[in-house]
């Protein structure tokens, strides 16, 4: 009879701990930007959705607890409703209009080689001018009795012209100016097509791929993170645009321009309801919450 032979117990491994090195030197860069976005973005947030439940008094803080009455009071108001449709209206104008001038611009700058630098230079200084100035010198462009441009418009024929005292035209003529200029956004959308391969760029043309599907095989594919990252921002930048209504038209005319963020100013600053102003906010932050959400899950499906 054969012995049983018992099975050879298999040394245990032995676990090696390596020493972890925690990254201080990214760490105290970071600190004060994270401080600063909780002091300054956060905080506020938070302060907004606690004033929300109460009928807010700045002499006696917090005032009546008044639960969700604030937001009851936002769905039965022509106001909230009429400034949220303003809003998701200039969303449309400033995408249609504006969206896509910083991708162009940035290739067409892309294919400039004689005095590039230079023409970047001179491309961003107009941007350390204050925007408000830039608001105000278009108002006086728009003025219909002795603006500019129904004076030019009128050597062919057309106008005169109500722009921002038209409702029909006030929304197209307040996002206008966004057409000739992106700012910042051109340089990084610059900077995307800088780390594009020109090898595959050489590559396509050699198949003979024309412009547009370079454009569409190539640079816009390699750009897809940089847009999308973009495209958050410009949600976010539009829905909390203040400046260009308040300057121009402060809402008008007959209120055709007064978004959800004039809203928030009127209702805290001039009529002391701040506890409306608080529900208003928050429910600005769930739109662009949702949205942002929406947007950052299509483009994983991509």
């Amino acid at each position: 009879m054969k012995p049983v032979m018992e099975p050879k117990m298999q040394p245990r491994p032995v676990i090696s701990w390596r020493r972890r090195r925690i990254p201080w030197t990214p760490i105290l860069f970071l600190t004060p930007a994270v401080i600063a976005f909780l002091l300054f973005k956060y905080y506020p947030l938070v302060q907004a959705v606690y004033m929300s439940f109460f009928d807010y008094k700045v002499i006696d803080p917090p005032g009546k607890f008044v639960g969700f009455s604030n937001y009851s009071y936002l769905l039965n108001s022509t106001e909230f409703w009429n400034a949220l449709w303003n809003t998701i209206a200039f969303f449309f104008i400033y995408f249609i209009l504006t969206f896509w001038v910083p991708i162009v611009q940035a290739i067409l700058l892309n294919e400039i080689r004689f005095a590039n630098k230079t023409i970047r230079v001179l491309y961003l200084l107009p941007t350390t001018v204050p925007a408000v100035a830039g608001y105000l010198l278009w108002k006086w462009l728009y003025n219909p009795d002795y603006g500019l441009l129904n004076y030019l418009l009128e050597f062919i024929g057309l106008g005169p012209y109500g722009w921002l005292n038209d409702p029909a035209m006030a929304k197209w003529a307040i996002v206008m100016p966004g057409i000739f200029g992106a700012g910042m956004s051109m340089l990084i959308y610059y900077s995307a097509l800088q780390g594009i391969p020109s090898e595959n760029i050489e590559a396509a043309k050699i198949d003979g791929a024309g412009p547009w599907k370079r454009m569409v095989s190539i640079v816009f594919p390699s750009m897809k993170f940089v847009i999308g990252i973009q495209f958050i921002a410009f949600i976010s930048g539009v829905f909390l645009t203040f400046d260009p209504m308040y300057i121009m038209t402060g809402g008008g005319p007959a209120n055709s321009t007064r978004t959800l963020s004039m809203l928030v100013f009127d209702s805290s600053f001039k009529e002391f309801r701040f506890g409306v102003a608080g529900a208003i906010s928050f429910v600005m932050f769930i739109i662009i919450a949702a949205i942002t959400y929406i947007q950052i899950r299509v483009s994983r499906t991509d």
